[in-house]
């Protein structure tokens, strides 16, 4: 029922922009028929300022077509995936996809197009989670295939999309965007009911441990692919190299520090998930605790890595996704090449952090406001009025423990004293010319978080060669 207002609601928004557009007009043609030829001038810029936008819109909305994206995976080259694929789709009851695609993002997505059904399965996903999570993520989507989610969905694509284009440019005093608001709210409201739905599919297909699982992992899997594209992917960048990207991070996600994090940031992400009435998802926290409470065999988890089914995507192929392009390069090669750049803009960030908020710009002058408890000076009021204070503080700690570790990087790195290293569990390693290995975020962290530490870490600071202390 909710399904078939929301589609009457998305044509009644271009209905009322139809009406709100003829209606005007057929004022500015009165006026003009009276002789008021101002008057009905004004009208007729007046109509096309209000309706036109959205009619423009929906005309160009009515000629896209929604296309697949990213990698295609064939059964030729991926036999296993596809028959992941094959099994679940018959657990779930529903015919399966018939082209598969590997995207950029943490995400997974189905839809069709005139009986054709693709799926589009995120890079990070396939890389961070297990082979049994994402039988679960996948089971979750076939759910939606089988539970009739997708079938209007190149109709309700072209809709949306003519509805963002118009609300783009609304000047219609805000009667456009309520519209909007209200087709939002009802649509949400029948988005939940499709997303518990497809949740019960995942636990009777792929078993509710790994259902649970998959959905507390997703979000932190997604985090640690945007840090590990900041960290480490844009080294490649600075270079112009492409090194392998898979490997990359599963190296990233197997470091014990990230390991830890991971499952630390688990509960943090489903504690604060905030909720709306316009969520198209229930919050994770509800659905894992929903997920509990569902009947579930008892099915084992694959605990194999899912990069294992991605065995035929070539280096090449991966990296095309998030925009990598230029020789072939590994890790270890690519950070002389760019680390040293790296390492420099972030040590120019806290120096203009120093400039700006008169604190100083050098290490010293930096160490020295730390230790006169000044470390707010740097970071400066938080652009997020509703984080507490402790959030707030715990920000500034961890914004000037990177900046003031990149900084005696820098200045090591441009003496000679030291060279750069691959770290997977953070910043880079510094490798002394005695072979002594120093990480410089763990040199620093005390000294950023209690100001009676700074002259101790002062001092192992001048020992290993920073001058200027």
């Amino acid at each position: 029922m909710r399904a078939a207002l929301a589609l009457v609601m998305l044509a009644g928004f271009f209905v009322l922009a139809v009406a709100l557009t003829a209606g005007l007009t057929g004022i500015a043609i009165w006026r003009f028929s009276i002789g008021d030829v101002e008057g009905g001038g004004w009208m007729v810029v007046v109509a096309c300022a209000l309706g036109g936008p959205a009619l423009w819109a929906t005309l160009r909305a009515l000629f896209a077509r929604p296309e697949p994206t990213g990698f295609r995976m064939t059964r030729e080259t991926h036999p296993e995936l596809w028959r992941h694929v094959d099994e679940l789709a018959g657990l779930a009851g529903t015919r399966g996809p018939d082209d598969i695609r590997l995207v950029d993002g943490a995400n997974a997505s189905v839809w069709e197009r005139r009986g054709v059904r693709y799926l589009e399965l995120g890079l990070p996903l396939v890389a961070g989670l297990s082979v049994g999570e994402l039988r679960s993520v996948l089971a979750h989507e076939f759910g939606h295939f089988g539970g009739g989610h997708t079938q209007l969905s190149a109709v309700t694509y072209r809709a949306k999309l003519a509805l963002e284009l118009s609300l783009h440019g609304d000047h219609g005093f805000g009667l456009l965007s309520a519209w909007a608001k209200l087709y939002a709210l009802v649509a949400a409201s029948e988005s939940r009911d499709h997303e518990r739905f497809a949740d019960e599919v995942a636990v009777a297909a792929a078993g509710r441990d790994a259902a649970r699982r998959a959905l507390l992992r997703s979000g932190p899997v997604g985090e640690a692919w945007n840090d590990y594209l900041t960290s480490y992917v844009s080294l490649a960048v600075t270079a112009g190299r492409t090194p392998p990207l898979l490997e990359g991070f599963r190296s990233y996600l197997d470091h014990p520090r990230r390991v830890h994090e991971l499952r630390e940031l688990e509960v943090v992400l489903a504690e604060r998930e905030p909720t709306s009435v316009f969520d198209s998802h229930p919050p994770v926290r509800e659905r894992v605790a929903t997920m509990a409470l569902l009947t579930s065999d008892d099915v084992p988890i694959d605990e194999r890595p899912g990069w294992t089914l991605l065995s035929g995507v070539s280096a090449e192929a991966a990296s095309h996704l998030v925009g990598l392009q230029g020789p072939l390069v590994t890790w270890e090669e690519l950070v002389p090449l760019s680390g040293p750049a790296h390492v420099r803009r972030y040590a120019e960030a806290l120096r203009h952090a120093g400039r700006v908020s008169k604190v100083g710009e050098t290490l010293s002058d930096v160490l020295a406001a730390l230790a006169r408890g000044d470390l707010h000076k740097l970071t400066g009021a938080p652009v997020d009025a509703s984080l507490t204070p402790e959030q707030v503080h715990e920000a500034a700690v961890d914004t000037v423990t990177e900046l003031l570790a990149y900084a005696v990087a820098d200045q090591l790195v441009t003496a000679d004293r030291a060279v750069l290293e691959l770290n997977w569990g953070g910043l880079f390693v510094l490798r002394l010319p005695d072979g002594a290995a120093i990480y410089p975020d763990d040199l620093v962290a005390p000294a950023v978080r209690d100001a009676n530490r700074v002259p101790e870490v002062r001092l192992r600071l001048q020992a290993i060669g920073v001058d200027g202390l």
